[in-house]
């Protein structure tokens, strides 16, 4: 009777544990899946900008160095400050890329949480400053393609393409800027679930 009762006591035990541990299993694997979500997210962010910036840099070779062969100096300095610029931000996408698939979410080690804290602060550098200069250069190169553009541009189609090139500059920092603000949400959550997990485990 009494090792009856002690089965039947060990089968209950095991019974509770179970019922405690498997929610905490549960809400770590959906912990896992939204950091994973998150992650890719902001992969294909990382993907996705490195290929419309490659995009652009081929065809602003094309067009400057193929279709017209600008003269000046200053055009010259003008368009390798819109290709350099550019390029280097392929190149920071494709690092941040890499950087960003060797993020392990279910690693509870402290190490691999600073790593993600590590490259969420590198993001902030990139879309701050460094963006703002890119971006600077960008638009200072192609106005100094002017004096050369007014050589063969009426008056009047050299202003409305100096004023066009603002309102393409405006729409293009309200795009950015959404990007911007998207993905630095979904590095500031997989950082956050990292930290929980931590707990968790």
């Amino acid at each position: 009777m009494n090792n009856e009762l002690d089965d039947l006591k060990a089968l209950w035990q095991k019974a509770k544990n179970n019922i405690e541990t498997q929610p905490a299993k549960q809400d770590i694997a959906a912990l896992i899946a939204q950091g994973e979500a998150k992650k890719k997210s902001t992969l294909a962010a990382h993907v996705g900008n490195a290929v419309i910036l490659s995009g652009t840099v081929a065809f602003l070779i094309f067009y400057f160095y193929y279709l017209y062969n600008f003269q000046d100096l200053l055009s010259k300095i003008g368009i390798n400050l819109m290709i350099g610029g550019l390029t280097i931000r392929v190149v920071i996408e494709i690092f941040s890329a890499i950087r960003s698939r060797r993020i392990n979410i279910s690693d509870t080690a402290s190490q691999s949480l600073q790593n993600s804290i590590s490259f969420h602060e590198f993001r902030k550098r990139i879309h701050g400053p460094v963006t703002i200069l890119i971006f600077g250069l960008y638009f200072v190169g192609f106005y100094m393609l002017t004096p050369e553009f007014s050589r063969h541009l009426t008056m009047g189609w050299l202003i409305a393409m100096d004023v066009s090139a603002l309102l393409v500059a405006a729409i293009l920092i309200v795009f950015i800027r959404k990007g911007i603000r998207q993905e630095l949400q979904d590095l500031e959550k997989m950082v956050e679930l990292q930290k929980s997990l931590m707990k968790d485990v």
